[in-house]
């Protein structure tokens, strides 16, 4: 084999070589982008649930308004044609419009009662309560990136707490919303942390060997660390809601809401076998 040749198989061995790391960094890059979308995913289906519930609220809101002036209204045009149609069958033994005065007090009636219950249940309709969208994900680290392990550590915890949080709602809605406060005050400052390793990593790679360069690399590991620190108590976060996840619950137990009616059905049995005993003999 000749030079040109050898040169010629080198090239595209070398060629084969950067598109297989290429193929690999893109599967590390998506692999490490997971957790981000998961993230993402939570947060767009918790604006969207809040989104329906403002329309449900705005939609309930509005009929009981509409309810309300339209109920005003027949009940003063239709006592009024009513008290005509009284007076005129007073004086004059006649309606003075069409129809008897009682069709026109009967309708007055409803819609007077109408408004009223319209106008009680819109002062009673509860206003959903005041919504803070949750923190979207930080931006990604490059995999070889100090502080990439922990910038997805975190995101994964993150998205193991808004999973924990709609359970919570049902069992403790005051811990759920003391949750979400906490994701809420606790991750900004964190995801500064990652934006910062994130500029961090491109002075790195731009200043190559300089004496920049590894200051910025000090200055990576020490964020770095306090990113961990703040990882650290997310886990404690998570851990104390599994704990409250775990704990006895303060309302009626299975038993005590089964054990009424497998009592009664043992008392059934009982009483169609001593009919069956009594109509057999």
């Amino acid at each position: 084999m000749g030079r040109p040749d050898r040169e010629a198989f080198a090239a595209v061995v070398q060629a084969g070589i950067e598109r297989g790391l290429d193929v690999v960094e893109a599967w590390r890059a998506a692999r490490a982008a997971k957790p981000t979308r998961a993230l993402e995913a939570q947060r767009q289906r918790a604006i969207a649930a809040h989104n329906r519930e403002m329309r449900k609220y705005e939609r309930r809101k509005a009929t009981l308004t509409t309810r309300t002036i339209g109920g005003t209204a027949v009940a003063g045009v239709a006592g009024t044609v009513g008290a005509i149609d009284v007076i005129a069958e007073i004086t004059t033994s006649q309606a003075a419009v069409y129809g008897p005065s009682w069709m026109w007090l009967g309708a007055a009636v409803v819609g007077a009662v109408t408004a009223i219950t319209a106008r009680r249940s819109a002062r009673t309709l509860v206003t959903p309560p005041a919504f803070v969208a949750p923190i979207g994900p930080p931006p990604a680290l490059r995999p070889d990136a100090i502080g990439a392990a922990e910038s997805q550590q975190l995101i994964r915890l993150r998205v193991q707490l808004a999973g924990i949080v709609p359970t919570l709602d049902a069992l403790h809605p005051s811990a759920a919303a003391d949750l979400r406060q906490a994701d809420t005050e606790a991750s900004p400052p964190l995801h500064a942390l990652i934006e910062r390793l994130d500029l961090l990593d491109r002075m790195r790679r731009e200043l190559g060997t300089s004496p920049a360069a590894d200051a910025a690399t000090t200055a990576a590991i020490q964020v770095r660390d306090r990113l961990h620190a703040g990882c650290q108590t997310y886990e404690s976060l998570l851990t104390a809601s599994a704990s409250l996840l775990a704990a006895p619950d303060v309302s009626r137990s299975t038993g005590e809401v089964l054990t009424p009616a497998i009592v009664a059905l043992q008392a059934y049995t009982h009483g169609l076998q001593r009919s069956a005993e009594t109509f057999g003999a």
